[in-house]
This record gives C-alpha cells, sequence and structure tokens, in this order.
C-alpha cells in the first residue's frame, strides 16, 4: 500500500478511528487500573467491556453497554443455576448455551443471546465451583468498564461537522 494510499484511506475516515482509538485505549487503561485498585480477580473483563461497548457516537455506546450488562447478568444467573445444581459437566455447558440461545430469541433479547450463552458456558466450565462470586465479580468488573466506556464517551466528543459553503447565490444578490 502506497503512503498517498494510507493518506486517502485517513482522510476517508475522517475522525471516526481517531475517536474510536482514544476512548478505547483510555476507558481502558482506566477499567484495568480501578479493577486492580479495588482487588478485583479479573479485570480483564473490565478490560474487555470498556472496549467492545465502545462506539463512534455516545448513544451507540450506551446501548452496546446495556446488551452487554443484559447478556452478563443473564449468562451468570443461568450458569451459577446450572452448575449448582448439576456441576461443571461437559454437557452442561452446552444446556447452558442451547438455554441461554433459546431464552433469548423467546423474550426478544436477541442481542444478548450468544453473548450470555457465552457468560452462562464460561461461569458453567471455569467457575462451578464459586459460580455466585464469579458472577457477583464479573458483574462489578463489567460495570467499570462500561462506566469507563461510557465515561470516555462523555468526555472525548465527536466533532461538529463543518458548514459547508453553498455555491449557490440568493436572489437577492
Amino acid at each position: 500500500m502506497t503512503v498517498e494510499r494510507i493518506k486517502a484511506r485517513f482522510i476517508a475516515q475522517g475522525w471516526r478511528p481517531l475517536i474510536i482509538g482514544l476512548r478505547c485505549a483510555l476507558a481502558a487503561l482506566a477499567a484495568v487500573q480501578f479493577s486492580r485498585y479495588l482487588g478485583l480477580q479479573y479485570p480483564i473483563y473490565a478490560l474487555i467491556a470498556a472496549i467492545l461497548v465502545t462506539e463512534y457516537h455516545g448513544t451507540e455506546t450506551r446501548q452496546q453497554s446495556l446488551t452487554r450488562l443484559l447478556g452478563n447478568i443473564l449468562g451468570i444467573t443461568a450458569g451459577s443455576i446450572l452448575s449448582t445444581c448439576f456441576g461443571g459437566h461437559s454437557w452442561v455447558i452446552g444446556l447452558a448455551t442451547f438455554l441461554m440461545v433459546l431464552f433469548c430469541y423467546y423474550f426478544d433479547f436477541t442481542v444478548a443471546a450468544k453473548y450470555s450463552a457465552f457468560v452462562a458456558a464460561l461461569t458453567v466450565m471455569d467457575h462451578s465451583d464459586r459460580p455466585w462470586l464469579y458472577g457477583r465479580n464479573r458483574i462489578a468488573e463489567t460495570l467499570i468498564g462500561i462506566g469507563f466506556a461510557v465515561l470516555m464517551s462523555l468526555l472525548i466528543p465527536v466533532p461538529k461537522p463543518r458548514a459547508v459553503a453553498t455555491a449557490d447565490k440568493t436572489a437577492d444578490d
């Protein structure tokens, strides 16, 4: 790729990559540091949430945040109930995944279906010994990441479009 082609791509994208990159970096940094300061066990979930919910427009970030939080809560709840009742067996992982997808589609939470299925399966697979404690920490860490992503969307605004000069003259001229 030539320098001119790279330059043209950046110009075509406008501020979008810079804004998203800066918001992601600052939200991830702050989320991880705050999670570590609180002594939380898995700051990686704060990092993941901060990066994955960050969008160009603040309203999109907030919408992604709600989807991620809903998926976490549903997945943790299902995974914790199933692993408490049946343990961390492989078939329970499959059952948790299947039930979360069905549940989300049935109750019109389709945007959270795969994410809640992932969280439920992960809860059963790696945290079946103390699923409720894991769930509490996971939700706290996710909320920290979401909080910093939303904060960055408020602190680093989308630039206002420049006024375009029109070539048309009015009839008064």
